[in-house]
């Protein structure tokens, strides 16, 4: 007996047309291997359109997409001015394909896939048709591929009230595991070209109020992590949550009371960060901050005592699993 997150045993129906949305942005160095992952997908025969939304890139990469668009004539790629943010990159690339594509499947162009990633997740959507949008599990690496981690992910599909569990819980879902049925997108709105951060959080909330949930447990992307990267480099990420929970809640007032919970647990991942990066300062600020927030929440008063009762001693006890980490989001072993 199959259970909800399980891809079914059946072929994927016929009627299946996915269009590969990708975005760029001074990535020549990686948009090659990440086209050539989606070229390499043991379903390619349902992939219909790869469109890839440049935001501006320089020469260097202007010159890689150039090549690549004699790769495969489904390959499209337009040229942007610049400036525009991934959410409107995504969504001009989505208005470029064509009337038959019916599933949306977004890849980032520095991510990769594994060859089987459409196979596998293909099925759920053929054989549930209340399901809207399909995820699943990945690892995280730098550039060395030997190094990839494999991320803690949340199966929520079962969960009777799926936009209150993702929005508590944000397993993650990221953006280049997903499958979405192009219907159910639209129908929700799709990206908004206002929130600069967090974009995907916010679809994927209003999606979860319209359709069920399919998950892969079985990790099919390969997540680039930089050291300079928008959960590393920004210093203003609590106040792009706090911006994307109160939306939410606007939108759906059931989520109001959750968000002190939501927004402590993102100030203790962002604390926990901070700490594996080596910036104890902004750990502890952050901390403090999730426990000001959801004084219950007993993950962040630990995190709290161990970056600023014991911070060497937590180092030592965790060091194995910190370097392994470190080196996975593209830090230095001994930051």
């Amino acid at each position: 007996m199959h259970t909800p997150t399980d891809p079914a045993d059946s072929a994927v129906s016929p009627d299946i047309c996915v269009g590969i949305v990708m975005t760029c942005y001074n990535e020549g160095r990686y948009i090659g291997a990440a086209v050539r992952s989606v070229l390499a997908q043991t379903c390619i025969d349902h992939i219909s359109r790869i469109v890839i939304a440049d935001d501006g890139s320089d020469a260097d990469t202007l010159s890689v997409l150039r090549d690549i668009e004699s790769w495969d004539r489904r390959i499209d790629i337009l040229y942007g001015p610049g400036g525009g943010g991934v959410s409107t990159q995504r969504n001009l690339a989505i208005a470029c394909m064509p009337e038959q594509v019916n599933v949306l499947a977004i890849l980032d162009g520095d991510d990769l896939w594994a060859p089987t990633k459409l196979e596998r997740q293909l099925p759920v959507l053929s054989a549930r048709p209340e399901v809207g949008l399909v995820y699943g599990g990945f690892y995280t690496f730098a550039d060395d591929l030997s190094h990839a981690q494999l991320a803690p992910v949340i199966d929520i599909t079962r969960s009777a009230a799926l936009s209150s569990c993702y929005f508590l819980t944000d397993p993650p879902i990221i953006p280049s595991t997903t499958l979405m049925r192009r219907s159910d997108y639209e129908r929700c709105g799709g990206f908004h070209a206002h929130i600069k951060v967090f974009e995907d959080t916010d679809l994927f909330v209003r999606m979860a109020r319209i359709c069920r949930f399919g998950f892969v447990a079985e990790p099919l992307l390969y997540k680039r992590h930089h050291a300079v990267s928008i959960t590393g480099g920004r210093q203003d990420l609590m106040a792009h949550h706090a911006y994307v929970a109160l939306i939410a809640a606007a939108a759906e007032p059931a989520l109001l009371d959750l968000v002190p919970k939501r927004l402590a647990e993102r100030a203790r991942k962002l604390g926990n960060h901070r700490f594996l990066s080596g910036d104890l300062t902004a750990a502890r600020s952050l901390l403090r901050l999730a426990v000001r927030i959801n004084p219950l929440n007993h993950r962040a008063w630990l995190s709290l005592l161990a970056a600023s009762l014991a911070p060497r001693l937590s180092t030592r006890i965790l060091s194995t699993r910190m370097q392994a980490k470190r080196v996975s989001m593209g830090l230095s072993a001994s930051t």
